[in-house]
């Protein structure tokens, strides 16, 4: 996976002294006191008919006969909605509806239903009766695969979670923002360049697939490729584990998604809608200037650049650079979505 997040074995110095980085994030790293006056309640959101968990922070004073700004987040690499909560009551406070999200198959979100093979396969005179009815109620048994980390079926759930937010009451549906932290970064860039409907992107230490991935397909071959016959020919590949914070199992089909995924060439598509870049200085996971920099010279409309001095991947969530990122994104979101 070093096209994606390479863990720099290298320790960061800090005013001469060795500083151990900071691999994940802790309970303690989510806690945030929620501000006065903003208020919440979980939703569910159907991605591909999946529930999928939501949890919307509104601003004080908000009423159903508002038309406040609504903003969609979601969190990277085998991450979930608790981490990130803490922006959306930030933002909140600042006057908009945010929605943190959980995609299919991870945190509150239920996950992928299998089915283990074509039911009337063995009953020829079904054989050309299957698509009368669209819809039918049955029993029949079902695996439910959790933590697939597929990139462009999460840039679905936050498109879904954009036309669930659309249609709450006192929210603009003409005024809606994306913000990714990490992997999400990625997706808030090609969910813009996919979708009209978001007006304004803040990415925070964004991993891109950047400027050093070839434009042309990737080569599917080796084990990626002995994996890939052996899900279509069983419904399974080999499983491996991954994270940061924590560590899950996922998918072989993982890496494939990965490699295939390049949201850098997604970026011309978003052409003039205003993007926020939020960079750590001492970015360990990927190269800045591969990455979020490269995504930035691309953009033609309104951007800004800023980098979070004196730190490295996971300490942008807490502390200091907790405090500058979000007001800065916070900002962003009122400048061009307006109050």
């Amino acid at each position: 996976m070093k096209h994606v997040f390479v863990l720099l074995a290298a320790m960061a110095a800090l005013n001469g002294q060795e500083k151990k980085i900071k691999t994940g994030l802790t309970w303690e790293d989510y806690a945030y006191e929620m501000p006065s006056g903003v208020s919440t309640r979980e939703i569910v959101y159907y991605s591909d008919g999946i529930a999928c968990y939501g949890k919307i922070f509104f601003p004080p004073g908000f009423s159903a006969k508002a038309r406040r700004p609504g903003v969609v987040l979601g969190q990277g690499w085998a991450g979930t909605h608790y981490s990130i909560e803490k922006y959306a009551a930030r933002f909140a406070a600042r006057g908009m509806v945010a929605m943190v999200i959980d995609y299919r198959g991870w945190g509150l979100s239920d996950g992928f239903p299998e089915l283990p093979r074509p039911r009337d396969l063995a009953n020829p005179q079904c054989r050309n009766c299957r698509d009368d009815k669209r819809f039918t109620r049955e029993t029949v048994p079902v695996t439910i695969k959790r933590t697939r980390l597929l990139p462009l079926k999460m840039v679905e759930d936050y498109r879904n979670a954009i036309s669930y937010l659309q249609g709450e009451p006192g929210v603009d549906a003409d005024r809606i923002g994306v913000w990714g932290s990490s992997y999400a970064g990625g997706h808030s860039l090609v969910t813009a360049a996919l979708d009209a409907r978001v007006k304004a992107v803040v990415v925070q230490i964004p991993g891109i697939a950047g400027k050093l991935a070839p434009a042309g397909p990737f080569q599917l071959e080796g084990k990626l490729l002995e994996d890939a016959i052996k899900r279509a020919r069983g419904g399974q590949g080999d499983e491996y584990e991954t994270g940061y914070s924590v560590r899950r199992m996922v998918d072989v089909e993982t890496q494939q998604a990965a490699a295939e995924y390049r949201p850098l060439h997604y970026v011309p598509r978003i052409e003039t809608r205003p993007v926020l870049f939020l960079v750590a200085e001492n970015e360990e996971l990927m190269n800045n200037e591969n990455h979020a920099k490269a995504a930035y010279e691309m953009l033609p409309g309104p951007k800004d650049y800023i980098v979070l001095r004196g730190i490295t991947h996971f300490e942008a969530y807490i502390g200091q650079a907790f405090e500058q990122g979000s007001e800065a994104a916070a900002s962003w979101f009122a400048k061009y979505l307006g109050p």
